[in-house]
């Protein structure tokens, strides 16, 4: 789907239509005015310091929120360095080994329901700055008590502000960018989820269980210290009737000459008195965007990736890889931050749908790479180990640099992106909950299903749902590239001038 022009107000949307009857074009002077306001834009990005003092601004606030990100990744990761440790400490079964590693997407689920009201109630910024100190208790417990019941409070917290960081993050950035680089500074997002993954692998082949969590509590710490200094988002504040704070706001992030237009725009567009009502989910321009997340959220999970955080150790050695099992997650963390920077490079070129194409397809050969290698091991044992031990290696590095370009980041922001202000307090509440809910179910049965697929049936399993997503995602997921966030919605069948009353009758929007 192409891209679409990006007027910079409600009037513009409603003089010209934005999408064609097929939503395949748009018309020839907005795609002109959209590449010129995109080349604008990433000059303004990109100029030299004091040209655009609003760049600094919010290259330094997304870099601030990104802290949390960076928290959310050394959660994700801890278990797979920690738990050998805690074993070789204190007795410590494969059944509670089990639980210290699903707790995290367990209170990720609870954490999600629960982010969804913070979000509308004390808004995006106070919501990630919550969700840091609770990272920071949390790794404390850990630390602190050498308790496994300790030690499970402690990761179901930091689980629960992985499930909050989730929710939060990605909509703040969505809704403080331009639409020009909004998907390059969501990836940023990523790229500080991954370094967290790779930070916690990295330290974790020297430092103890302990020392380990003292070290996670150093980025939410960050958050805490220096998100207080950041505007909140425009959109969320003009939501709550705070028009004044929210002109302040859309100063910080785009200037002085920027900010009048663009808070014209989103007036126009305004729900400061509307309640939300989960009868507007008939509503095409919600519910079609909402099930295009849910989709996504599935499968970032069904690609595995929670046991390929959360085991990664284990992975390596049964699979007997003839690397060395900690030099090979440094290895597989540092291709996910490699590609996360390729996905920072590609998403404004080549798009979002196009991404998840090839992010579905890469992960569906690993994986199969990935069961085959487990498949030879178990039927020729040394054998096909001495001549292809490196292959479990090959085949998770694989599978990582196509999460990390699309599955990883995406679902994320199109959750982000696509879900419409008036109802995205709730819907992101209960996306976040979805993939975390998916995330806990695949991460507490790990074992139980390898004993039922089989070593090699599991990895093909997730290889055969990861060949299904990519014929899903080409057929349901649209292209966002470069379309304000008002603009997405209209592309999903809001119209433009639609007043309250066409909101109460789902016929008269779409019709």
């Amino acid at each position: 789907m192409g891209a679409v022009a990006t007027p910079r107000d409600a009037v513009a949307l409603q003089q010209e239509p934005l999408v064609c009857p097929s939503g395949e074009c748009a018309p020839p002077s907005t795609k002109v005015q959209g590449r010129q306001e995109m080349e604008e834009d990433t000059r303004a990005l990109t100029a030299p310091d004091g040209r655009s003092p609003w760049r600094a601004r919010l290259v330094l606030s997304v870099c601030s929120a990104c802290m949390s990100g960076a928290s959310f990744g050394l959660t994700l990761s801890y278990s797979s360095p920690a738990l050998p440790d805690i074993r070789r400490r204190m007795p410590f079964s494969d059944s509670q080994g089990d639980w210290f590693g699903s707790l995290v997407t367990l209170g990720a689920l609870f954490g999600g329901l629960v982010g969804g009201q913070l979000l509308n109630r004390l808004g995006r910024k106070d919501t990630i700055i919550f969700s840091s100190l609770g990272f920071a208790i949390g790794f404390l417990l850990i630390e602190a008590s050498p308790l496994p019941i300790v030690m499970f409070l402690g990761r179901f917290l930091t689980g629960v502000s992985t499930g909050i960081t989730a929710v939060a993050l990605p909509v703040f950035v969505s809704e403080v960018s331009p639409p020009q680089i909004r998907g390059v500074l969501n990836t940023m997002c990523t790229i500080a989820i991954t370094s967290g993954v790779l930070l916690a692998y990295v330290l974790g082949k020297w430092l103890d269980y302990q020392w380990l969590a003292t070290a996670c509590i150093v980025p939410p710490l960050v958050v805490v210290i220096s998100m207080p200094f950041v505007a909140d988002s425009p959109r969320w504040l003009i939501h709550a009737g705070r028009s004044e704070e929210a002109l302040q706001a859309l100063k910080f992030y785009e200037g002085e000459d920027r900010a009048r237009e663009e808070f014209e725009s989103l007036q126009a567009a305004g729900t400061a008195d509307e309640k939300f009502s989960l009868a507007e989910f008939k509503l095409p321009y919600v519910y079609k965007p909402f099930l295009c997340v849910l989709l996504g959220m599935f499968l970032q999970q069904f690609s595995g990736i929670s046991i390929m955080l959360l085991y990664t150790q284990d992975i390596f050695e049964s699979a007997g890889s003839t690397i060395e099992s900690t030099d090979c997650t440094i290895i597989v963390g540092v291709v996910q931050v490699a590609s996360g920077f390729m996905a920072t490079l590609a998403i404004e070129r080549l798009g979002r749908k196009i991404l998840l194409l090839v992010s579905c397809f890469l992960s569906s050969i690993s994986l199969v790479l990935l069961g085959i290698s487990y498949h030879f091991k178990d039927t020729q044992g040394q054998a096909f180990l001495a001549s292809y031990g490196w292959l479990p290696l090959l085949a998770l590095c694989g599978f990582m640099v196509g999460y990390s370009v699309g599955l990883g980041p995406l679902p994320w922001m199109l959750m982000g992106e696509m879900l419409p202000l008036r109802v995205k307090g709730f819907a992101t509440g209960v996306s976040t909950a979805f993939n975390f809910g998916c995330g806990a179910l695949i991460a507490r049965e790990y074992h139980s299903t390898m004993k039922l697929l089989g070593n090699d049936g599991i990895y093909w399993f997730y290889g055969a749902v990861m060949a299904l997503g990519f014929v899903l995602v080409l057929i349901f997921i649209p292209e966002t590239r470069g379309k304000t966030l008002e603009e997405i919605e209209v592309q999903f069948g809001k119209n433009s001038d639609t007043s309250a009353d066409s909101r109460e009758q789902p016929g008269l929007v779409n019709a």
